[in-house]
């Protein structure tokens, strides 16, 4: 109790756990604080949900553990009449005078409408240290308070190495023939952005800004070059995909969608596993944040189906069925994104990063469904029957599943009319999409014509647009790296790069076929060095694109190519794509078989990808 006591004083307030916990206790609170007087209530909701959040979770850490007994304390300060609590010390105080019954009572309440058998103690001295604990912690707090808090802006380590960066390629290196000292200062720039957002001295959009602040001021670019990219329609499609994915967690038709298919064909651990990925590739049409399809929608189910079975880290059977269906639904992602244009932010990009070197890709959503569906397809039918391979579930059975998904539709009742809104909305935009050459309609005129149902139907509201922190902070930082990203190319790095690199391949000796492979492969492992697949692709597209053509790729394999290995090197560690730790952080799966299973799904991957893929990409007369 004592380090888990500890470990949350130390926790940053965000803590994943902790945010479970609290939310989890909502739940709890309005199921059962009303059996409890009314002075105990504030302590029962919370403490139940704090310690039912970590069940949840698959077991217990010290944060976990630790929310559940400041939940406690807090309620010890409820239970004699303090309405707000202003501080962990205040928390102790309140909890070391409370009469040793009534804080018992208290502790018994939290643990058992969490689900818990009570501590197998006797008497009532584990509860005595645990309120002894918190007394003498509090002093230590209110002594800690009283301190002044330490630097609060950037990290200084990784802002000294992404300056260093800069810095190094601008003055101590040469600057290379046929290139100007602005064109090198723009390099310089980018790499050094890259560098700041990949280390994170700040939150990506800081980093953006500062790096704009940088160019403007040393003349390196002007306003209008730095900013450019914000009026390019690509990068409002990327918002309003965000604004998508936001009506389809508030309706709730992602999670109806998936629970219909696991209730058809989940009654065996391997039919489940394919209704989920059949769900997955479905959703990923109309609902382009891989992220939040994969982590928001389909990771709780997964968890709740495989809780459901008996299969848990915390009792040691997550073999039963977990560690197969985390696998299987996490590996699905990458092709579910690559099979559809708007399955993922990146492909956007991709796309738009492409035509500013010339390489466009004519009606897109119709040209990259055409390049992706074969391979991606292929690739999604054998994902399941390999994990079922290297990872087989102990279970092969499970009939819970199909229950479970019954449970949970009843639950939430009848199709709404958001629902129906939303999804008629979205077939009409797929519609809308595929005919864009047809019907003469640009594709952000169709998202923004279905965001606008949407805010008019009164499906999302406009706040529900605002408080989507995540679309605004991407559409500020992409926008700036994409503006410098055209500036490279405008003042001839990019060609520069491409003819230096792709000359030293040439005289090795390499074909165009040999070139491509080493190529594709430099691009899809250097993956392990970063922790996001947009900073990835933002870093390295454009000038792998020009390597590939210069060495004979032709321009449309090389345009796909690289876009769909973005999609599906975010499979390779735990932290290769947003949703990988959210997947990890179950703890169905150890560390070293995550890795393990990322580099044969990776290879597994690439030989699907490539095998078929190049079958299919010459019946299309790519090359």
């Amino acid at each position: 109790l004592r380090e888990a006591w500890l470990g949350a004083v130390a926790a940053p307030p965000g803590a994943a756990m902790e945010t479970l916990a609290f939310l989890s206790s909502s739940a709890a609170g309005a199921n059962n604080a009303h059996r409890t007087p009314p002075p105990l209530r504030g302590s029962f909701a919370a403490g139940a949900g704090a310690l039912g959040g970590a069940k949840l979770s698959g077991g217990f850490s010290a944060a976990s553990a630790a929310a559940g007994i400041m939940s406690v304390s807090l309620g010890a300060a409820l239970a004699r009449g303090r309405r707000r609590t202003q501080s962990i010390a205040t928390i102790g105080r309140e909890t070391k005078a409370l009469p040793r019954n009534q804080f018992n009572k208290i502790a018994n309440l939290a643990w058992g409408g969490a689900g818990f058998q009570q501590p197998q103690h006797s008497g009532h001295r584990s509860f005595g240290f645990l309120r002894k604990l918190l007394g003498r912690r509090a002093e230590g707090s209110a002594a800690a308070a009283k301190e002044k808090p330490g630097w609060q802006g950037a990290k200084l380590k990784p802002l000294a190495i992404s300056v260093g960066i800069g810095l190094l390629i601008r003055f101590l290196i040469p600057i290379p023939a046929g290139l100007t000292p602005q064109a090198w200062s723009t390099l310089a720039l980018f790499v050094a952005t890259v560098a700041g957002i990949v280390t994170g001295p700040l939150p990506p959009p800081g980093v953006a800004f500062c790096a704009l602040s940088v160019g403007l001021l040393s003349g390196t670019l002007t306003f209008a070059e730095g900013i450019s990219a914000f009026t390019d329609e690509v990068l409002w499609l990327v918002l309003l995909a965000f604004f998508f994915t936001k009506g389809f967690s508030k309706t709730g038709l992602g999670d109806r969608i998936a629970l219909n298919l696991v209730k058809a064909v989940g009654n065996t651990t391997l039919g489940l596993a394919y209704g989920l990925n059949l769900a997955e590739g479905a959703l990923a049409c109309g609902m382009p944040s891989s992220a939040a399809r994969a982590a928001g929608v389909f990771y709780p189910l997964v968890l709740s189906v495989a809780k459901a079975s008996g299969s848990d880290p915390a009792n040691g059977t997550e073999r039963k069925t977990g560690a197969f269906l985390i696998q299987s639904s996490f590996q699905a992602t990458g092709n579910s994104s690559s099979l559809w244009l708007y399955g993922a932010a990146q492909n956007l990009l991709a796309l738009r990063l492409a035509a500013q070197c010339g390489y466009v890709i004519p009606s897109p959503f119709i040209s990259w469904l055409k390049a992706s569906c074969v391979p991606a397809l292929v690739a999604m039918a054998l994902t399941p029957l390999l994990v079922f391979w290297v990872m087989p579930p102990e279970v092969k059975e499970t009939p819970e599943a199909p229950k479970e998904a019954e449970r949970k539709l009843k639950e939430m009742g009848p199709m709404s009319r958001d629902e129906a809104i939303l999804g008629a909305t979205v077939a009409g935009m797929l519609v809308l999409w595929a005919g864009s050459t047809a019907f003469g309609i640009p594709s952000v005129t169709t998202a923004i014509l279905g965001l606008s149902t949407l805010l008019v139907t009164g499906t999302l509201k406009w706040d529900d647009c605002a408080g989507e922190k995540g679309a605004w902070t991407t559409m500020t930082w992409f926008a700036i790296l994409v503006s410098m990203s055209a500036m490279l190319n405008k003042r001839g790095i990019v060609s520069w790069l491409a003819n230096t690199i792709s000359g030293a391949i040439t005289g090795a000796g390499l074909s165009a076929v040999p070139a491509f492979f080493l190529l594709l492969g430099i691009y899809t492992f250097s993956h392990y060095g970063f922790a996001s697949q947009v900073a990835h692709l933002s870093a390295l597209y454009v000038p792998f694109i020009a390597m590939m053509v210069k060495t004979g790729t032709p321009p449309t394999v090389a345009v796909f190519a690289l876009a769909f290995a973005s999609n599906l090197f975010g499979s390779l560690t735990p932290y290769a794509s947003a949703q990988a730790p959210v997947f990890y952080g179950g703890g169905y799966v150890t560390l070293k078989d995550w890795y393990k299973l990322g580099l044969i799904f990776m290879l597994f991957n690439l030989v699907v990808w490539i095998g078929v893929g190049s079958l299919w990409w010459k019946v299309l007369g790519f090359y």
